[in-house]
């Protein structure tokens, strides 16, 4: 086939040469590119996409740049992310079970097990000397402690579920501002879209946004008609395309279980909609298990402990007389309404402050010297009166101490195994979408060489051209 002077300047070698340079140097581009975000976390890696251009109508075939493609593998990224949430999640609840163990360490002596001991203790050393006053005193005085360290205890359990809720309406806050962020790169990747842009960089960024959102509560995440991203919280739809709603968390009733709803703000009129219950992972889930699970038990634990203690020594009180001879006192505050006593409201009976004097040591029987109904005292300590009459009150505190200890051990646990799925999860994503420094210097060498041959045809081109030039000159 013969080609002209106009043939080899525009559809000749020219023109396969200036394309073949274009294109191989944005290969070097996009590998160079690949290779300045080798630690960049969430990148993405770019591959450039050249079509071979077809001969035909006197034409040269040459080489087109039809954009480039990023190496994302949708399987990997969801695995990712669930693994990111789960780990999340169970961190969260490892880390706010770890106050509430402490409020049970007996090694360093802030839990109950001691002044539960010389309660019994105490009452102990008063049969040994009823008439003794200063013994009295020094019964008073280890009842009153032992009221003061469970109400202790129950008001920093209380004061730790406070502070959770305060955590988790500070994440529902980092929701908000994530889903409100990822709405707007929707909107950004749409517009370049429609432009013929590339919105690769953005799409980098609006997939660091989603784990960022499954960090915090669990996603579910599907691309609608139009190719914009739609993410799912508790079954509700928290972004759509270029709209974003809001999450808020509150408690149902005071100190009460929390609330966790979705309204979707961009509809007229929208009612908040309970997703509570589909809040399965993330550093939201883990705060709600530990609030609303984990420290709930405890404190239920703590006050049927109190309320059984406290009950069986009252009854037994009241069946004995003081040394005024008078009977039918209790030992610890009954509130009236409701009628039951706590962890919270446990005091030493008002009556008894300041009077040893009223302790029932004896039985209803004279004199009141005795030290039969201090005995009988006693003896509740080795009794099966805690916990529906299963377990003696040591037992039943030990099971509380063995129960937070479990709880904490068991979201170690957890989060460990989790963590390490979620590793395993992040070398699979890395392994499909990641950079490999040793792939990028093949690509590298590859580009590189073609741009060097691309230069050599157009070096030759001209010589021909000059050839060319000369012989009909």
């Amino acid at each position: 086939m013969t080609i002209g002077l106009q043939g080899i300047w525009s559809n000749g070698l020219f023109g396969v040469a200036r394309d073949s340079l274009q294109a191989q140097g944005y290969g070097l581009a996009v590998t160079g590119q690949n290779v300045a975000n080798l630690n960049t976390p969430g990148y993405v890696r770019r591959t450039a996409v050249l079509e071979d251009r077809g001969t035909g109508g006197g034409m040269v075939g040459g080489v087109d740049v039809t954009g480039l493609q990023r190496a994302y593998d949708q399987y990997a990224e969801k695995r990712y992310n669930e693994t990111t949430s789960s780990t999340a999640g169970a961190e969260a609840r490892d880390q706010a079970l770890g106050p509430m163990e402490a409020l049970f360490n007996e090694s360093d002596g802030s839990g109950l097990g001691d002044p539960l001991n010389k309660l019994f203790s105490s009452f102990s050393a008063l049969a040994a000397k009823p008439s003794d006053t200063s013994v009295r005193a020094a019964v008073l005085d280890a009842a009153d402690t032992f009221a003061r360290r469970m109400n202790e205890t129950a008001t920093s359990l209380s004061s730790q579920r406070d502070d959770l809720l305060s955590s988790a309406q500070g994440v529902a806050t980092e929701i908000n501002q994530t889903a409100q962020k990822l709405a707007q790169v929707n909107k950004q990747i749409s517009i370049l879209q429609g432009t013929g842009g590339e919105p690769a960089d953005l799409q980098d960024q609006r997939d660091r946004l989603v784990t960022d959102l499954a960090s915090r509560v669990n996603v579910q995440t599907f691309y609608d008609t139009a190719g914009m991203m739609v993410v799912r919280v508790g079954g509700t739809t928290l972004v759509e395309g270029t709209n974003a709603g809001s999450i808020a968390v509150a408690p149902q009733t005071s100190g009460g279980p929390l609330s966790v709803s979705i309204t979707q703000t961009w509809i007229p009129n929208a009612q908040a909609v309970n997703i509570t219950s589909g809040i399965s992972s993330g550093k939201l889930g883990g705060i709600l298990q530990a609030r609303d699970t984990d420290a709930v038990a405890l404190q239920t634990k703590l006050d049927t402990l109190a309320s059984d203690v406290a009950g069986a020594m009252n009854t037994q009180h009241a069946l004995g007389r003081g040394l005024d001879a008078i009977g039918g006192r209790n030992l610890f505050t009954v509130p009236t309404l409701p009628a039951v006593i706590t962890a919270t409201t446990l005091s030493l009976d008002a009556a008894m402050v300041g009077h040893p004097e009223r302790l029932a040591a004896a039985n209803t029987s004279p004199p009141p010297g005795g030290s039969d109904n201090a005995l009988a005292l006693t003896q509740i300590g080795n009794k099966k009166i805690a916990s529906v009459n299963t377990r003696t009150p040591a037992e039943a505190y030990s099971d509380i101490v063995g129960d937070v200890g479990i709880r904490k051990s068991g979201a170690s646990q957890d989060a460990q195994v989790r963590s390490s799925m979620k590793a395993q999860a992040k070398s699979m994503r890395d392994s499909a979408s990641g950079v490999s420094l040793d792939e990028e210097m093949i690509s590298l060498s590859k580009y590189q060489r073609a741009y060097e041959a691309s230069a050599k045809l157009l070096r030759t081109a001209d010589e021909l051209l000059t050839t060319f030039m000369q012989a009909i000159g």
